[in-house]
C-alpha cells in the first residue's frame, strides 16, 4: 500500500504485486509469509494485462520462489528500467531476504537501472564497512560499477555529525548529493520505500534518473513535513 500511495503521489498508478505478507506495525516487524510461486508469477502476469507498464520497483522479495518469478519477469521485460530497493533486514535487525535466494537476487542487482541502499543494505552489498562520509561516496561508486545502476546511497542512517540524511546519487560518473529532509516530525515509516517508489513512478513519467531522484526527494519532503502519527508515536506518511 505505501509504495501505491507514494507512486501515486508522484504522478503513476502502481500495478502493485505483492511477494511476501508481513506482520509489522510502525515501531516493529514480526515475521512474513511467503506468496505461492503460482500465485506471484499470475499476479505479476496481470500487471502486465491490466496497463501499459513504464517501469519496475522492486522492494522485499523474502525468499528463493520470489526472487526467481520477479527474475524471470524482469528478463522477460528487459526494456523497462528497474528501480530495485535492497529490503534485507527490517527496522530491528530481521531478516527479510532468505540465503537461498541470493543467486536469483545478485542477477537482479545486475539488471537494475537504479538501486537505492540504505547503508547497512551498502555494507551488506559490498560486504565491507562504510566508515566515513567520503567513504560513502565512494561506496556508491562502487555499487555502480558493480551493478551498472546508477544508486541513490539513502542517508538515513549516516551516523556522521551534518551527514545524516543526505543522499548519494551516483549516476553516468557522476556524484550528487541531495541535502537532508528539513522539518521532521519524528521518525516517520516507510520513507526508503517511498522515496523509490516514487524515484520509479518519476522514471515512468519520463524523467532521466537525477530528476527522478530530485523530484521524489522533494514530495518525500513535503509528506514527512505532514506526516500522520500513529498510536505508537511513529508517524506515517499518509493519513
Amino acid at each position: 500500500m505505501m509504495d501505491s500511495r507514494a507512486a501515486a503521489a508522484a504522478g503513476a498508478h502502481a500495478s502493485a504485486v505483492v511477494s511476501c505478507l508481513t506482520v509489522q506495525t510502525t515501531a516493529s516487524f514480526s515475521r512474513f509469509a511467503s506468496v505461492p510461486r503460482d500465485v506471484l508469477d499470475e499476479s505479476l502476469a496481470a500487471a502486465v494485462n491490466c496497463f501499459p507498464l513504464r517501469a519496475i520497483k522492486v522492494g522485499m522479495v523474502g525468499t528463493r520462489a520470489a526472487a526467481e518469478a520477479i527474475l524471470s519477469f524482469v528478463a522477460a521485460h528487459r526494456d523497462l528500467p528497474l528501480v530495485l530497493d535492497p529490503v534485507l533486514r527490517s527496522s530491528s535487525g530481521a531478516p527479510l531476504l532468505s540465503s537461498s535466494a541470493l543467486p536469483a537476487y545478485r542477477q537482479l542487482l545486475r539488471r537494475a537501472a537504479v538501486l537505492t541502499p540504505n547503508l547497512p543494505e551498502a555494507e551488506k552489498l559490498l560486504d565491507r564497512r562504510i566508515v566515513s562520509f567520503a567513504d560513502a561516496s565512494e561506496a556508491a561508486g562502487e555499487l555502480s560499477g558493480l551493478t551498472g545502476a546508477s544508486v541513490v546511497l539513502k542517508g538515513g542512517h549516516f551516523p556522521w555529525r551534518g551527514r545524516r540524511g543526505t543522499d548519494i546519487v551516483f549516476s553516468d560518473g557522476q556524484t550528487t548529493l541531495l541535502p537532508p529532509i528539513g522539518t521532521r516530525r519524528g521518525d516517520p515509516h516507510g520513507t526508503g520505500c517511498a522515496l523509490s517508489a516514487m524515484i520509479a513512478a518519476r522514471i515512468a513519467t519520463g524523467d532521466a534518473v537525477v530528476p527522478a531522484v530530485l523530484a521524489a526527494k522533494s514530495l518525500l519532503s513535503k509528506l514527512v513535513a505532514g506526516g500522520f502519527p500513529s498510536t505508537e508515536g511513529r508517524p506515517i506518511l499518509f493519513r
